[in-house]
């Protein structure tokens, strides 16, 4: 049985959460190419994804809170603020001229990466991949531009993979939809 019935609508809510998590992975490659070409103007993007990643994940619970029950959205609107303090930390950090905005900005991504992660541990997995992608750009900006390709070779094995498991996942639980 499936554990993300559809919604009210009709939808899978399984195709909500991956439409989702493509949107976070198309930003991230954004961004990529943004750090590539502009690092101090990466700095302000990877902030400015906080709220929107937030946003995006605080969405998804609640339109799974709406079928569960669960807390979930309280949860989420709390993590997301504890990653963007913490981004908001950093750069008071950055105020006293202990780093530079690149460090800075770095940091805002190594933060938005684990915020995706730990979403995807306590909201939906497929959060995880996007955190994974993120945690892969904070390794390829960070070291050399010359890896670049190795980013973009991940992104879209993750959007595969997520695509594969859903439609895995949705071809097992077809049966047991129509049994009920």
């Amino acid at each position: 049985m499936s554990d993300q019935p559809e919604t009210p609508t009709g939808t899978p809510t399984w195709k909500i959460t991956a439409a989702v998590a493509l949107t976070m992975v198309v930003l991230a490659l954004l961004g990529v190419g943004l750090a590539t070409a502009k690092p101090l103007l990466a700095r302000n993007y990877w902030v400015l994804m906080v709220p929107i990643y937030g946003a995006l994940c605080i969405a998804t619970a609640w339109r799974r809170s709406q079928q569960s029950g669960e807390r979930l959205v309280l949860r989420q609107v709390l993590h997301w603020l504890a990653i963007a303090g913490f981004v908001a930390l950093d750069f008071y950090i950055r105020g006293t001229g202990v780093e530079t905005q690149v460090s800075a900005g770095l940091n805002s991504l190594m933060l938005l990466a684990l915020g995706c992660l730990l979403a995807g541990v306590h909201l939906d997995w497929s959060f995880v991949f996007v955190g994974l992608l993120l945690t892969v750009t904070l390794v390829v900006v960070a070291k050399a531009d010359q890896y670049l390709w190795l980013l973009f070779v991940a992104g879209a094995l993750a959007i595969a993979a997520l695509f594969a498991a859903h439609r895995i996942w949705g071809r097992a639980d077809a049966p047991s939809r129509g049994a009920a």
